[in-house]
């Protein structure tokens, strides 16, 4: 075999290795990464439980059980695995469907918001100019003004009932600042690269350049900024709750609605040793927040390290 077939061969043999797309690449990191991998396993048991709260809970959200009222049963009772609260409900069926109520909050705020600040964050950073000054100035007012005092004063001044719907859309009028800064960012550094000015070259509408070539390139930062959200939505959300402002009800509880059903309900007990004989009632749905907040971070770390590697 000469020189020429060997090339040849080389040539053949490399054309024949297929290349890992951008996304492929970035799952193969992603896989690389324990914590990642746990933290989806986690994430997704959580929404399975938020879809399918009717079903998988053994009763109904608030069902009370008369005989146990004002003598809360501990984890392990007989039909109650988590024990029961101060007003006789089952705890593990309350904390079923305060999952629901707190993914649903989260999910709604971090689409809308992504979605609203993708498409301002977008045509600021692409048009630039005045249209870009108006938004910068925007942003900045908005990320000034706290989420939760927003949520707070609507809940007690709106006439709008108090739902995970409500609470989601009026979280995501103030948090999408952080997305469209992101955005903003990424389009202005993609919009002057070589294959933008060629399909602007070839007579490509601006929106067609924005939707087709540069937000394509800019999905990591956007999926990353958007997973941040749903952890700033459940905080915000859990806190709100616990306050006292929000919808919890026993027919609707919330994770945080729960932990402060928990410390009001020792007020109904009597004795030195109230808190720790309920101590069940703020562990179980405390440690849901924790878990359900670390996973989210891991994941965010994870992603991150996967859609915008800081090595080779």
């Amino acid at each position: 075999m000469n020189a020429a077939d060997d090339g040849m061969a080389i040539g053949e043999v490399g054309s024949a290795i297929p290349r890992r797309g951008p996304w492929r690449q970035a799952f193969v990191r992603f896989r690389r990464r324990p914590t990642g991998i746990v933290a989806v396993c986690i994430l997704a048991l959580f929404v399975v439980i938020a879809v399918l709260a009717g079903t998988l809970a053994p009763y109904y959200a608030g069902q009370e059980f008369l005989q146990f009222i004002q003598n809360p049963q501990p984890p392990l009772t007989s039909h109650h695995v988590l024990g029961t609260d101060v007003l006789s409900r089952d705890l593990f069926t309350q904390l079923i469907f305060a999952i629901r109520q707190t993914v649903f909050s989260a999910l709604v705020c971090a689409s809308v918001a992504t979605v609203v600040g993708v498409v301002v964050g977008a045509l600021a950073g692409y048009y630039q100019g005045w249209f870009d000054a108006v938004v910068t100035w925007a942003t900045g007012m908005t990320a000034s003004i706290p989420a939760m005092a927003v949520l707070v004063i609507v809940l007690i001044w709106s006439k709008l009932p108090a739902s995970p719907l409500n609470d989601g859309l009026w979280l995501s009028a103030v948090l999408w600042t952080g997305v469209a800064r992101v955005v903003r960012a990424s389009v202005m550094s993609l919009r002057s690269r070589e294959y933008v000015e060629a399909a602007q070259a070839s007579g490509a509408s601006s929106i067609r350049v924005l939707v087709r070539h540069v937000l394509p390139n800019s999905a990591g930062p956007i999926i990353v900024a958007a997973s941040s959200l749903v952890g700033q939505a459940i905080v915000i959300v859990a806190t709100v709750d616990y306050l006292g402002w929000s919808y919890n009800t026993p027919e609707r509880p919330t994770l945080g609605g729960l932990i402060a059903d928990a410390t009001q309900s020792t007020h109904l007990l009597t004795g030195d040793v109230a808190l720790s004989r309920v101590w069940w009632l703020y562990v179980f749905p405390a440690a849901l927040l924790v878990v359900l907040l670390m996973s989210l971070a891991f994941f965010g770390d994870a992603l991150d390290e996967a859609l915008n590697p800081s090595g080779p």
